[in-house]
């Protein structure tokens, strides 16, 4: 982490001996250790914090797409997809054809009209 040597941790006991003294020194270690222990303690809960709000950006997301997913059209997602340029739906569509249809349908069922044409009756002799 610091890289430090065992010369560089030599010279700071040292120095720390010589500042401190040899009596309180264990009391000046205790008081250092639990100082980093708490930095260490404020780190990880940085660390969860930023992970807890990293969880819930993602989880917003999340919610977003399939908000988004619920109120997509599928249908037309699948016409677009499938038949982009409408050529498949043109050529399905057969509504001329049925209009066609039910007007011969209707044609053939009115009723004959029959005339009376006087060429038109036989002459039994």
């Amino acid at each position: 982490m610091l890289d430090i040597g065992w010369t560089e941790i030599a010279i700071i006991l040292v120095i720390a001996i010589l500042v401190v003294g040899p009596k309180d020194l264990p009391k000046a270690m205790r008081s250092v250790a639990k100082m980093v222990g708490k930095v260490k303690a404020m780190m990880r809960e940085f660390q969860s914090n930023i992970d807890d709000m990293i969880k819930e950006t993602e989880l917003e997301e999340v919610k977003n797409q399939i908000s988004s997913a619920r109120h997509m059209n599928l249908d037309n997602k699948i016409s677009e997809t499938i038949d982009s340029d409408g050529e498949l739906k043109k050529s399905m569509d057969f509504s001329k054809e049925t209009d066609d249809f039910n007007k011969s349908m209707q044609e053939t069922d009115k009723p004959a009209k029959i005339t009376s044409d006087p060429d038109s009756k036989d002459k039994t002799s």
